[in-house]
């Protein structure tokens, strides 16, 4: 529960039902307008052999808060946040923050030592979220996803 009696809680599906696929799909359409959202290609994978975490509120059927998570080969003890959003609708209502502290919970608890992430550098508002929850700018990669597609690269230690 937080101070307003709305009770919050995370579910992580081994797989995803055709409904919750096509659920997903919407969320992410809804959260990264123009960006190439991901579809049913990298959820289902995503979902069986990574982690989804949905945020959930009592009452409402849909995720208020997803995120979508691998581990980096690189460095097995490292989880890659590969997608992180609240629902356009619950923006700006501390969800995030949250949420996030839900996430960290779980990827310790899975034995992880290490989180890291990209965002926009245009992102203002995720990378204050980020660096709010103790994410450290490492290094700028210069078009991460195509060009002129730049990313902060981002760490926190567990």
């Amino acid at each position: 529960m937080d101070g307003k009696g709305n009770s919050f809680y995370t579910e992580v599906p081994a797989k995803l039902s055709p409904t919750e696929l096509q659920m997903l799909m919407e969320l992410e359409v809804d959260a990264f307008p123009g960006l190439g959202a991901v579809d049913e290609q990298t959820l289902v994978p995503l979902a069986r052999y990574g982690k989804i975490i949905f945020y959930k509120e009592e009452g409402d059927s849909r995720p208020i808060a997803v995120c979508e998570i691998m581990r980096d080969y690189q460095s097995p003890s490292k989880a890659y946040i590969f997608g992180y959003y609240v629902r356009s609708d619950k923006k700006g209502q501390g969800i995030g923050k949250k949420f996030m502290g839900e996430v960290h919970s779980i990827i310790k608890q899975d034995g992880f030592s290490t989180v890291c992430l990209t965002v926009s550098l245009k992102n203002k508002a995720a990378v204050t979220l980020y660096e709010k929850s103790g994410y450290q700018i490492i290094e700028t990669r210069k078009s991460e996803f195509g060009a002129g597609e730049d990313r902060y690269y981002m760490e926190k230690e567990l």
